[in-house]
């Protein structure tokens, strides 16, 4: 008992039965079918074992088929139509000669939504040719017989075309025709499963869609917010550069009047050394270069005054373009986050190109690419107003560094003007006071005086250059701040025009996930009909097998009749006669009766 289950053990069944539904189609068009249900009984032990009624030998399989009483209803619906071309189908028989083909139309509808395999097989000898539109999938040769093999994918309805010549008749002018075999096999379990995943790969692709959607919707915001921040900028830099502009007009006018300035301490040099010359000969010369040396005194403690007003105006616009220069960093801090999301939205993309590749969605790849493409192309435009921002972050700095060495230069000059005034003013004073008494060291005075004053004049002149360089380079400077003003503003038309299209990339997400959504309730749909269709045949297996037998195939023979009115010769001629027709009448009558006990 112990060793019969250690047997019955060792034989496995493999996974569930499979339904069998047979379908005969006969000559004149009557279906006759039947149902059963196969097993697979595997042996892996070194003893036979009996299962069921059924004895397994060792290491070998057996198919066990047994009939099943209930109706199950098909998965395919297979319908035939025979024709006969130069033949005539009568009683059960195919009178033709070696011109006649049969044609035979199969008519295949899935009652299921999903794609059935189907396989066509036909065997013939050397007697029947096939005629067949689409070549074969496969040609063995089988016990003398050739099989021909078609392998179907049947999604809707679909039609399959055959025609069967006749080469040869046999030698009692007989021959028969092959059956025409149709099986269809269908694993339930593994059409749900294959359900089950192209569920969650579309769900995955869903998922990525929206989130991506959402990346489409934020990067947009943030595209509009900028482009608001552009404007902001753009209103900035045109006033910096039509303040760097009266700034390079201030300076220019400083140059100007450095240079007048020099050259009226020259011209009071000159005098001065002129009044030495003369001052013993006149006194009211002498009162006459008090006086130019009192005015020249003030002239210098004026333009002190000036620069230092200009000292001032150099500091609030070094702050000015300090703010500026803050101002700009922040907006390439939001221009370097922009490119980071640009960066992540294009890697998004990419993600759901893949997903959709996987899935053989090539339809939605299309919006995809062009979103990739519009994104990488506003990255580049965002690296090129990064560089933008770099250069005026660096036009600013030069700026502020000449207006520095400007303000440091004129706040040398301004101590030294004033000095020279005071000095100018002493000696002024001093040649006032002490002409009457010491009227030859006034002289003496004078030329010192103009020394001086000529010293001072080489040094106004060392800072007219300076000063033109730094008016012309605050010019070139604002005209700078003034083009890249007009770049940005062509920049934010075209974001402007661009905004659109990204409408139009979300719209076409939105599109393609309702769409895939659509293909989710499909799914499900056919899922549900697949398992109602479970839950009826109660099999996770189901094989449809059609069998289309054609009728035997018997030459046509003329039997010639006799005459009403006949001599004798013709007579006797008939009596031979008629004994021949009766024997071939009855040799035909027995080639037939033999051909359908062999179908049966």
């Amino acid at each position: 008992m112990r060793q019969l289950l250690y047997l019955l053990a060792v034989a496995v069944f493999l996974a569930a039965s499979t339904l069998v539904m047979t379908y005969n189609v006969k000559p004149g068009g009557a279906v006759t079918s039947s149902v059963s249900l196969q097993e697979v009984l595997v042996n892996n032990g070194p003893s036979p074992v009996n299962v069921s009624g059924v004895t397994v030998p060792p290491y070998s399989a057996v198919v066990l088929e047994r009939p099943a009483q209930n109706v199950y209803p098909p998965f395919l619906a297979v319908d035939v139509d025979v024709s006969y071309v130069n033949g005539v189908y009568r009683d059960g028989v195919l009178w033709a000669d070696n011109t006649t083909v049969v044609r035979l139309l199969v008519k295949l509808r899935p009652l299921l939504p999903v794609s059935v395999p189907v396989v066509v097989s036909v065997a013939t000898d050397g007697k029947v040719a096939l005629l067949y539109d689409v070549a074969p999938t496969s040609v063995t040769q089988v016990s003398g017989s050739t099989v021909y093999y078609w392998a179907l994918l049947v999604g809707n309805y679909t039609e399959f075309k055959l025609g069967l010549r006749i080469r040869e008749f046999g030698s009692f002018g007989a021959v028969r025709l092959p059956t025409v075999s149709i099986t269809a096999t269908l694993d339930l379990n593994g059409t749900l499963s294959a359900f089950d995943r192209q569920t969650r790969e579309l769900n995955s692709a869903v998922a990525q869609l929206q989130n991506f959607s959402r990346v489409v919707s934020l990067f947009t915001e943030t595209a509009y917010g900028q482009l608001q921040n552009l404007t902001r900028l753009i209103q900035l830099l045109n006033l910096t550069g039509l303040a760097l502009g009266q700034g390079a007009s201030a300076l220019n006018t400083s140059t100007y009047a450095l240079e007048a300035l020099r050259r009226q301490v020259a011209a009071l040099g000159d005098a001065a050394a002129g009044v030495s010359q003369v001052l013993n000969r006149s006194l009211l010369l002498v009162d006459y270069q008090y006086l130019a040396l009192i005015t020249a005194a003030n002239l210098l403690e004026t333009q002190s005054a000036a620069l230092a007003s200009y000292d001032v105006a150099a500091g609030q616009t070094i702050q000015g373009l300090a703010e500026t220069r803050r101002q700009l960093f922040g907006i390439r801090s939001n221009l370097l986050a922009i490119r980071q999301s640009i960066d992540l939205a294009i890697g998004e993309l990419e993600s759901a190109k893949r997903a959709l590749s996987q899935l053989n969605l090539t339809q939605g790849e299309r919006p995809l690419d062009a979103a990739i493409l519009q994104l990488r192309s506003l990255r580049q435009s965002v690296d090129s107003l990064l560089g933008i921002v770099d250069s005026l972050i660096a036009i600013v700095d030069s700026s502020v560094n000449t207006l520095e060495a400007t303000r440091k230069s004129l706040g040398e000059l301004a101590p030294l003007l004033n000095s020279t005034a005071a000095s100018t003013r002493g000696n002024a004073t001093a040649l006032k006071q002490g002409m009457p008494q010491i009227i030859l060291n006034a002289s003496k005075n004078l030329d010192d005086v103009a020394a001086n004053l000529y010293k001072t004049a080489d040094e106004v002149s060392k800072y007219v250059a300076p000063l033109y360089n730094a008016s012309a380079t605050l010019r070139r400077a604002g005209d700078d701040l003034v083009h890249y003003a007009r770049g940005l503003r062509d920049y934010q038309v075209e974001q402007l025009a661009a905004l659109p299209r990204l409408g139009f990339v979300e719209s076409a997400l939105y599109n393609y996930t309702a769409e895939l959504r659509r293909q989710l309730y499909e799914l499900s749909t056919r899922r549900a009909a697949v398992e109602m269709y479970l839950a009826v045949v109660n099999a996770t297996r189901v094989e449809v097998r059609y069998f289309i037998e054609l009728p035997p195939a018997m030459r046509n023979t003329t039997i010639p009749l006799p005459a009403v009115a006949t001599t004798p010769q013709q007579r006797d001629t008939m009596s031979f006669q008629m004994p021949l027709a009766i024997v071939a009448v009855a040799l035909a009558i027995t080639v037939l009766l033999v051909i359908r006990r062999e179908r049966r």
